[in-house]
């Protein structure tokens, strides 16, 4: 019960760098700065990856900025505890968390491969690859708080 509490704890926890980030970042500049690299833009693309339910937060003009925030980030928090949750179940197999993670891995190229418009000219891949390191973060702390414990 303490590693599934503790998964889904560190995935909540993990859940939150995206809005965290977007917080810090504010406001965001989603329009191409021009040709090349542009740190907006992988800021932009980023937190997108680390929050994949951002884009609920369109309802804001039907629901209001502040539901639509607290519902954007609850989903997120939900979304990362439900995997969090799946972790801690297979969290002594290392290669079932493997496999979970590359599951993760896949669902967020397809998110990313949407923002881009299913383009792979205009896929960021720099962000892309960083929020695939950071996806790695959780799921190691699930498995190495599953060996102590």
């Amino acid at each position: 019960m303490r590693t599934v509490a503790g998964s889904i704890l560190i995935f909540i926890a993990c859940g939150l760098a995206g809005p965290l980030l977007r917080w810090a970042t504010w406001p965001p500049s989603p329009a191409p700065q021009g040709s090349g690299f542009s740190f907006d833009d992988f800021i932009y693309d980023l937190v997108l990856f680390l929050w994949p339910t951002q884009p609920l937060a369109v309802m804001e003009v039907t629901i209001g900025s502040f539901a639509a925030i607290t519902l954007s980030v609850g989903a997120n928090a939900l979304l990362f505890g439900i995997v969090g949750a799946l972790a801690a179940v297979i969290a002594r197999q290392p290669g079932k968390l493997l496999g979970l993670y590359l599951a993760a891995c896949i669902v967020m190229f397809l998110l990313a491969l949407w923002s881009a418009g299913f383009s792979v000219a205009f896929l960021n891949v720099g962000a892309l690859a960083v929020a695939l390191l950071l996806y790695a973060v959780p799921f190691l702390a699930v498995f190495g708080f599953a060996r102590k414990g």
